[in-house]
């Protein structure tokens, strides 16, 4: 019988911050941080090594899926910000 593998911790993150973003004043929408913003890119870029990795490693069920989402992710922000310049003006 093979030994039970260490299970990995959870990640939580700041306890002491609220769940919830604090509302400002002059808006009730809730629009992500700069550095929000940040990590998901550095999350992508992970995820695009990962993809690469595995291509490599002969998975391309996921590393195609994988390529297939983050292009996917690309498109709609081209297409979010095409709607945000004709809101502009």
């Amino acid at each position: 019988m093979r030994a039970a593998r260490p299970r990995s911790r959870l990640h939580v993150g700041n306890p002491a911050a609220a769940l919830l973003p604090v509302r400002s004043k002059r808006s009730f929408i809730q629009w992500p941080t700069e550095q929000e913003i940040r990590k998901v890119s550095v999350k992508l870029a992970r995820i695009k090594r990962v993809g690469i990795r595995s291509e490599a490693d002969g998975d391309y069920f996921k590393s195609g899926d994988l390529a297939y989402q983050i292009q996917e992710i690309i498109r709609t922000t081209a297409e979010l910000f095409k709607k945000s310049q004709r809101a502009k003006g």
